[in-house]
């Protein structure tokens, strides 16, 4: 069968230039309050809370593309070349989950913050799991409090233990009593409070179920696409960091089954991002701060023979004096870095699969409109934080 005499049906809804600008646009778009907010060396709570409402924002309108790419799998019919896109911009997508957790790790390791958790492994360790007890087991987590001091997040209050005494315990007590009906709403209020979290790891789940769908069998992937499916599997080429492997890879196969694998399981799949990001703090501390270059150390004279080192000594003197925030920056930078890959190889693989897609799919339809009028929401959202 030659290339030219099958054709991959158009789904502008999916793959059309507005979908795809929109997405991009909202993606990049959630890099600019992060980094705004570490432009003082630290991340305030408005900060944070500004970050979590853009990322939630983002996260719906990702479930709503993800959702009805299923519906569409499973009722009208979703090509596998379009659902690989999808599971690509849903990456994409999740990005506002672990922007925003970059930002929770910094604000929570700042000094002067009240249950302040230090960036290492076994204080995050602690955290997670008070955490996860303050949800299943609200009382707990306020009954007994950790070492680290009070956290208002958990239900903690400074200065319990120490009035408890007579009639003071008598009271508390009794009021202990009367506000078990608010114990018993802390776990839902921690949920709703970090939403974002749990939006993202449910996200993460349903693509990695659509991941899974997809590449255990390419060809037989939804309902009445086989035609299209098999064109795909036989002429298709994906881009994979900018080179062009064809769609029915073996090797593509089982990579991309491993990766959908580890996030699958809500939850657990935050705790490679966990890893990666408390891996940054980890060097962070490793590495030994850097002193300030002083100005006397290079003379005027010598400066205007050499303003590239007089540039290179300003920005390093920048860095050495917002150097807490080097971990969270270094990070911001890593998920920059790879959702331009994933833009680049969406388009590689538009254009180099062009001469197999029905020509709809340049068509301006009602989704592609849609699309681009829900970016005033981010952008709404952008400029209540500058």
């Amino acid at each position: 069968m030659a290339a030219r005499s099958c054709t991959i049906p158009g789904n502008p809804d999916i793959a059309g230039v507005g979908v795809r600008i929109a997405i991009y646009v909202q993606t990049l778009l959630c890099f600019f309050p992060a980094f705004w907010a570490l432009f003082d060396g630290k991340v305030s709570q408005g900060e944070l809370d500004a970050a979590e409402n853009q990322a939630t924002t983002n996260l719906v309108l990702a479930f709503a593309i993800l959702i009805s790419s299923i519906v569409q799998a499973q009722t009208l019919g979703l090509t596998n070349y379009h659902a690989s896109i999808v599971l690509n911009m849903s990456w994409l997508n999740n990005t506002n989950a672990f922007i925003y957790f970059l930002l929770y790790i910094q604000h929570k390791s700042q000094a002067g913050v009240r249950g302040r958790v230090a960036p290492t492994w076994r204080a995050w360790v602690q955290h997670i799991r008070e955490l996860a007890v303050s949800v299943v087991h609200p009382g707990t987590a306020k009954a007994h409090p950790t070492s680290a001091g009070s956290d208002p997040e958990l239900g903690h209050t400074d200065g319990v233990a120490s009035i408890r005494n007579g009639v003071e315990r008598t009271q508390l007590n009794i009021d202990d009593i009367q506000g078990n009906e608010d114990y018993a709403r802390t776990g839902a209020k921690l949920l709703v409070k970090r939403f974002v979290l749990l939006l993202g790891s449910l996200h993460l789940s349903l693509m990695a179920s659509l991941g899974l769908w997809l590449w255990s069998n390419i060809r037989t992937f939804g309902e009445g696409q086989d035609t299209a499916n098999d064109c795909a599997a036989k002429h298709a080429l994906l881009a994979i960091l900018g080179r062009h492997v064809p769609f029915a890879s073996e090797a593509l196969r089982i990579v991309s089954l491993s990766i959908y694998a580890i996030f699958l399981v809500p939850g657990v799949n935050l705790l490679l991002p966990i890893v990666v990001f408390l891996g940054f703090y980890h060097l962070h501390q490793v590495v030994p701060i850097p002193k300030v270059a002083g100005s006397e150390r290079t003379p005027d004279s010598y400066i205007r023979r050499s303003r590239f080192w007089f540039w290179i000594r300003r920005a390093s003197n920048t860095i050495v004096q917002r150097w807490g925030i080097l971990p969270p920056f270094i990070g911001l930078i890593f998920l920059l870095l790879i959702n331009l890959v994933f833009i680049v190889d969406i388009e590689l693989a538009l254009k180099q699969n062009g001469g197999l897609q029905g020509k709809d799919e340049a068509e301006w339809g009602f989704g592609q409109i849609l699309a681009m009028l829900l970016l005033f929401m981010p952008l709404r959202d952008l400029a209540e934080t500058i």
